[in-house]
């Protein structure tokens, strides 16, 4: 779904972030897998005096390791582009969360749809063999789109709810 391209404009001079007053925001990214960690703005930017960056989260940023806590990071000025990549992230990591504890029925038929989706072919699913359609949902999720994941987030939860009600 996503290209890379909103990940070319890495901050390295970080006297850009301002000092603080600003509130400039930011987007924090894991350096290895381009996953977006956080999106907060910059609460105290001391780079000649303690070579940290302080966010509003509470958060550190070390500057000379590059690292929030042992993670290493890359950090970007907030954009559309990267909002719409988080949106779409966190859409897809509530659906891989629903199917930590999903029943077998209801994994075959969320397979069924997310095939539907995204124009590949139905397979039917055995419930006995849910861990094969849930291999299948990963592979098929990253390319749906951010109104498709949202549908889909929106149909697990409702019925959910409704089931727990």
């Amino acid at each position: 779904m996503f290209n890379d391209f909103c990940f070319l404009e890495e901050v390295t001079n970080f006297r850009k972030l301002g000092t603080g007053h600003k509130r400039t925001n930011v987007v924090a990214v894991d350096r290895k897998s381009h996953r977006i960690l956080f999106l907060t703005s910059v609460f105290q930017n001391r780079p000649l005096t303690t070579g940290k960056v302080r966010f509003e989260n509470k958060r550190t940023f070390d500057l000379c390791s590059r690292t929030v806590g042992n993670q290493e990071v890359s950090l970007f000025f907030w954009t559309e582009k990267l909002e719409r990549r988080w949106l779409w992230q966190s859409e897809i990591e509530k659906i891989d969360r629903w199917l930590e504890s999903a029943r077998a029925e209801d994994v075959t038929a969320l397979a069924e749809e997310v095939a539907q989706l995204s124009g590949l072919p139905k397979n039917k699913h055995n419930p006995m063999f849910a861990c094969v359609a849930k291999l299948e949902i990963k592979e098929q999720l990253p390319e749906l789109n951010i109104v498709q994941l949202q549908g889909l987030t929106a149909m697990l939860f409702s019925v959910t709810a409704k089931i727990a009600a």
